[in-house]
């Protein structure tokens, strides 16, 4: 009986403490099933959170690459902008290299012409004090004029007169030169009339102004025979145009007179380069257009021992 109520004892305490036990256990697996719940919702609204951290996250890295994209495209406008820009800058330096290189050309020419323009203003003020003398030259030499201008209707009327008296007396075509000499030198400039000592012939005549001569013109003094032969050797041979043939003579001599000043009396020398014959002799003056007249004049034969 003892052992059975020690075995009910003995059976008694285990069941005790395996009751005890299971209890214990029991506690202890309900707190950590409590601990555990507890942890897995506070893991789980830790998913939860960390789920919408994520979409978040994924909605804002949409967003950022779209920005992403946007600001890539912007920045290549923006260096294409940049580009552009940075040649419209290069074409504006030189533009404005080109402009301050004008800029210094016209200012350069600015300063030469400021120069011509004081130089034009000295050569102004000096042409303005000669125009003011060239007035009073001209204002005098206006009178002067005016006074000549009388004179010459004077001398013009004159003229007139004389030539209309002269026309009634003689035709102007039968006009010629006069007061013609002839004189014949020896080497020691004294006169002679022998053909053998003859070394210089002087012929000297009046032209008279109402052959109506103008201007510079050729006069000619030819020396013939009286079969036209020439005395003696010509320095040339002319031909002058008459109003009514031309003729051919031989010149001795040649001189350029300005009938301008009218009547003149002109002398020419006559060297003969050959002998001169014994004979009878015509001088004649023509100009290139005209026969203003001649003289006869004989040398003579002279003895052996003369």
């Amino acid at each position: 009986m003892e052992t059975n109520e020690t075995t009910t004892k003995t059976l008694t305490g285990l069941v005790s403490v395996l009751a005890v036990l299971v209890l214990a256990g029991g506690i202890f697996f309900w707190k950590k099933k409590a601990a555990f719940k507890h942890e897995q919702l506070s893991t789980q609204q830790r998913v939860d959170s960390l789920l919408t951290a994520q979409l978040r996250l994924k909605e804002d890295m949409g967003e950022l690459t779209n920005q992403l994209a946007s600001s890539n495209a912007d920045n290549t406008d923006l260096n294409t902008r940049l580009i552009n820009a940075n040649q419209q800058l290069s074409r504006t330096d030189a533009r404005l290299r080109d402009l301050r290189r004008t800029s210094a050309d016209r200012l350069q020419k600015l300063k030469r012409l400021d120069e011509s323009n004081y130089r034009l203003t000295v050569i102004r003020d000096s042409l303005g004090a000669q125009m003011e003398a060239m007035h009073d030259k001209i204002n005098w030499q206006t009178n002067e004029n005016e006074t000549l201008i009388s004179q010459n209707t004077n001398l013009q009327q004159q003229l007139t007169t004389r030539d209309a008296r002269l026309l009634t007396m003689v035709p102007r075509s039968a006009l010629t030169s006069d007061a013609f000499r002839v004189e014949v030198s020896k080497p020691n400039r004294k006169e002679t009339a022998k053909a053998k000592k003859a070394d210089v012939i002087t012929i000297s005549f009046t032209i008279p102004a109402e052959l109506a001569l103008s201007g510079m013109q050729r006069v000619y003094v030819s020396l013939t025979d009286t079969q036209r032969v020439a005395m003696v050797d010509p320095q040339k041979l002319v031909t002058i145009a008459l109003p009514d043939q031309q003729q051919t003579i031989p010149v001795h001599a040649e001189r350029t007179v300005n009938f301008a000043r009218n009547p003149q009396r002109l002398s020419v020398d006559i060297n003969p380069d050959s002998e001169v014959k014994p004979g009878i002799y015509r001088a004649a003056v023509f100009t290139d257009s005209a026969y203003l007249g001649s003289v006869e004049f004989r040398l003579r034969d002279s003895f052996w021992f003369f």
